[in-house]
């Protein structure tokens, strides 16, 4: 494998070296030919007294949606935060992120979300009567995809409406983090990219 790959140890700052890491990684992924996992020891060593992610990654906590894994990265490569839904309206996903960004230097934020997410599509439906929690997770996720025709089109409307927020976040825009969104097919295990 010749694939440039990010060292645990290094500083990426090029929010585009890093796009390409995870790019190049996915279609490692979904050829079948990944990166080998015989340096975890020696990662675990270098990353032990610091963290340099090339990325903050926004997913949903569907077991089926493992960002490590569909962009084939390592310990040290990918700073990840996950809940139902992908969405960055709560305190803790953001200030995760701010994190991830102004104080462990990731120059990229990416917001994936992915092909029948059960939070997107059950909010879709207007689903009411679940436990109090959720129903909140389900109608904050509401608030952006009300006027959308399918759930299948809610997804990527609902990842635009969280990169957006992240946009606009005052810390992730003092550091200049590029955001951007992201499409998982869960059948295919590919990533589309979102314009």
């Amino acid at each position: 494998m010749s694939a440039k790959l990010h060292a645990p140890d290094e500083q990426i700052k090029d929010p585009q070296v890093a796009l390409n890491f995870l790019k190049e990684g996915n279609e490692r992924f979904v050829s079948g030919n990944t990166i080998p996992r015989d340096t975890n020891s020696e990662d675990i060593k270098i990353t032990a007294g610091g963290q340099k992610p090339f990325a903050a990654i926004l997913t949903c906590a569907d077991s089926r949606v493992a960002p490590e894994l569909y962009f084939d990265q390592k310990i040290g490569d990918i700073f990840i935060v996950r809940n139902a839904g992908n969405t960055a309206d709560n305190v803790e996903a953001l200030g995760s992120i701010e994190f991830a960004t102004k104080h462990l230097g990731a120059p990229l934020v990416v917001v994936v979300g992915h092909s029948a997410c059960g939070a997107v599509f059950t909010s879709h439906s207007k689903a009411t009567g679940l436990s109090s929690n959720l129903q909140t997770v389900l109608d904050n996720i509401r608030i952006n995809i009300e006027n959308v025709a399918t759930p299948e089109e809610a997804v990527a409307v609902n990842v635009k409406a969280q990169v957006e927020t992240l946009k606009n976040n005052p810390v992730i825009k003092e550091i200049n983090a590029l955001v951007v969104g992201a499409e998982y097919d869960i059948a295919t295990g590919k990533v589309t990219f979102l314009s």
